[in-house]
Parts: C-alpha cells; sequence; structure tokens
C-alpha cells in the first residue's frame, strides 16, 4: 500500500500513479498524476477532508510516496525550478460515493527540474551584425540566461558579454524575471571609428637622431596625442631614467589632448643626425546615391569597412657612406617602398653628400588598433 505525502501532510492511500517526464533542460517539466479513494465516516468529515484538498491547490512543497514508512519515489524542492506544485484537483463520483463516504480524487503535481549544483542552468544567446549605410558597424546580442531557483537575477548581470576591442557598448537592457527566475537580455555594441594607437584618436610623433655637444648620439621624440589614453601611450614612448636627458609633457584635461618631447642618449650610430615621421590616416570608402527627390538627401552606402594607411618616411645623413634605412614597422601591410640614396659628390657640403631618404606605405584590412 503505497501512501501520498505533499509537504508535511500524508494525503491518503494511491490507487494509481503515472509519472511523465518532457521537455529539454532546462524546460524539462515532470508531472505526477495521484488517484486516491478519500474516505470519511461521514459525509461532513468527508467534506472537510475534499475541501483541505481543494485549498492545497496551487502550492508548493516536496512530494514522496511511502511503502511502510519507507521512500519509494520521492521530488524535493532543491531538486526543482519551479515546484513541485499541486497543479490540479479533479473530483469524481460525486454520487453514489457520497453516500459511502467515500470519493476518487485525481491530484496532478508538476514541477519544472533543475541541476541543483549548478547556479546557471542554460545561456541562449543569438549575435546578429549589421552594418548600416553610412554608419559604423554594429552588433546586436539577445541572450536569455535561466537560473537555478532562489536565485536573484541581479547577481547574474556579469554573465552579459563583454564589449569587443574597438567596439563600444550604446545601448544595454535586462529583464529580470524572479518567478522563473531568468534574466533576459540586449545589448547593442557600435564599432568604434578612430586612428592609432589604441585609446588615442588623433596624434602625430617625430623621432630626430642627432650628435650633441659631446659628441654622443642624441634622440629626440617630439609629437601630440589626444584621446583618453593619450598621457599613457605617451610616456610609453619614454626611454629609462639611465639614457633620458631631459622631458616635457604637457597636458589639457579638457580637450584630453597631451604634448610631449623626449630627449634620451642612444648607441653608436651611423648616422650623423636622421630624421623620421609616422602619419596615420583612416577612411572610409562610401558613395552617395541621388535620389528622384531633389529636396531628400543622397542615400550614402560604406563600401568595405574603414582602413588605416600608415606612412612611414624620413631621413639620415651619414659619416663617409650611406645609412641603412630602417625597416618598415607596419611590414606585414607594406604596399609601398621606397629608398633613394644622394649622389656623393665631393664639391657637396658634408651634410648633403652621404644622404639616404625613405618613404614607406602600409594599408590596413581594417582599422588598427595597437601600439605604434
Amino acid at each position: 500500500m503505497l501512501t501520498l505525502k505533499f509537504g508535511n501532510n500524508e494525503l491518503g492511500v494511491a490507487h494509481k500513479l503515472a509519472v511523465t517526464v518532457a521537455g529539454e533542460a532546462p524546460e524539462t517539466i515532470e508531472r505526477w498524476q495521484v488517484e486516491l479513494l478519500v474516505e470519511e465516516p461521514t459525509p461532513t468529515l468527508l467534506e472537510h477532508t475534499l475541501q483541505a484538498l481543494r485549498d492545497a491547490h496551487d502550492t508548493q512543497g516536496p512530494i514522496s510516496l511511502l511503502h511502510d514508512g519507507s521512500v519509494v519515489r520521492a521530488r524535493a524542492v532543491g531538486d526543482c525550478r519551479v515546484g513541485p506544485t499541486l497543479a490540479n484537483v479533479t473530483e469524481h463520483d460525486a454520487a453514489p460515493g457520497e453516500a459511502h463516504g467515500q470519493r476518487r480524487v485525481t491530484l496532478e503535481f508538476s514541477a519544472t527540474l533543475q541541476d541543483a549544483n549548478a547556479a546557471v542552468q542554460s545561456h541562449v544567446a543569438s549575435v546578429r551584425s549589421i552594418q548600416p549605410a553610412a554608419q559604423p558597424a554594429q552588433v546586436v546580442t539577445e541572450g536569455r540566461i535561466v537560473l537555478r531557483g532562489g536565485e536573484d537575477p541581479a547577481d547574474h548581470e556579469t554573465l552579459l558579454p563583454d564589449v569587443a576591442e574597438g567596439f563600444r557598448r550604446i545601448r544595454q537592457t535586462t529583464t529580470r524575471d524572479a518567478t522563473v527566475p531568468s534574466l533576459v537580455y540586449e545589448t547593442l555594441d557600435e564599432q568604434v571609428f578612430r586612428a592609432l594607437p589604441g585609446g588615442v584618436d588623433d596624434g602625430h610623433y617625430v623621432v630626430c637622431d642627432s650628435i650633441g655637444r659631446e659628441g654622443r648620439p642624441l634622440r629626440t621624440i617630439s609629437g601630440f596625442f589626444v584621446g583618453a589614453s593619450a598621457k599613457a601611450r605617451a610616456l610609453e614612448l619614454r626611454a629609462g631614467d639611465d639614457r633620458l636627458i631631459a622631458q616635457r609633457v604637457d597636458e589639457n584635461p579638457f580637450t584630453r589632448r597631451v604634448d610631449f618631447e623626449f630627449v634620451e642618449w642612444t648607441d653608436g650610430s651611423q648616422s650623423v643626425a636622421a630624421l623620421e615621421t609616422l602619419s596615420f590616416t583612416t577612411t572610409r570608402r562610401v558613395i552617395d546615391h541621388p535620389l528622384l527627390d531633389d529636396a531628400l538627401p543622397a542615400y550614402r552606402q560604406q563600401i568595405g569597412v574603414p582602413q588605416t594607411e600608415i606612412v612611414q618616411e624620413g631621413s639620415a645623413v651619414g659619416a663617409g657612406r650611406h645609412p641603412s634605412p630602417p625597416a618598415p614597422r607596419f611590414n606585414a601591410d607594406l604596399i609601398e617602398r621606397r629608398v633613394q640614396y644622394s649622389l656623393p659628390h665631393p664639391e657637396l657640403p658634408a651634410d648633403q653628400r652621404w644622404v639616404t631618404t625613405w618613404r614607406y606605405v602600409s594599408r590596413g584590412r581594417g582599422p588598427i588598433h595597437g601600439e605604434v
């Protein structure tokens, strides 16, 4: 004889039992259908017992089947994200069962199962890439995180996707459902159109090698950066204390512009004097399509992604021979290399006789973000 127990109460003897499990995680639902034969000596007590079952409708608690006090089958609250819940109470044989103090009742319990050892039951997300006309690329991420029962969705918002390098987040919406519990989110990230190096929106600097008064070679790095990381990137060009001669760093926190100059000792060089400059240009290729209505602006379409072009050029004066040109800084994207050597005519001044000039053009397949 099997006895049905719900919560702390024994509801009666189970004459029939059907257990079904359907669905995939995290929506795996287990249902129990139990048929009880409720018996009481008087109609009043029978109605009182039936009313207790009706009052238990939509309540939650552990369920189990007992045989002589031993648990045969059970479903604890900790095993379920929702439930177990008494979902339905169906009464049969209103007559002549009442005349004999009996009533057949079918109870249906429902429970959404979970992995009690994992706070996150599932995380499903979809990612869409959008390329609006004449606008930066966008990435839309939509997702749903299903959590373990009793978890606070607000504690798991750190699971939302991070912002990819080269993008910025312009919109983020989250919907918390404490009853399921779950977290539904949507993020919109936009590609950042900027020049390099990373964290710098605009900039330019010059490297100059020369000979000091003591005959030792000097290197002067001067220029400016504009952007959130302008000062940090400028200080990356600073030499160590053992080689640094002088420095100047001027920062304007309102415009985020940093002007800098560093003078340092260098190792022996084949050049009496050298000068090199770098310039970065990031462009977008667009086509303006005219519309039939002259009063409307043209429809702008962007072709491909923005590309960064780097021009590295300079010159050096040698002592008795032509100095070698430096290597391209962006050799992987090099598309043009031009090196010229002067004609060392004996009647030319010393600073014009042994001159090497170079010009390198590199073009990336997209915006270049990183250190120079």
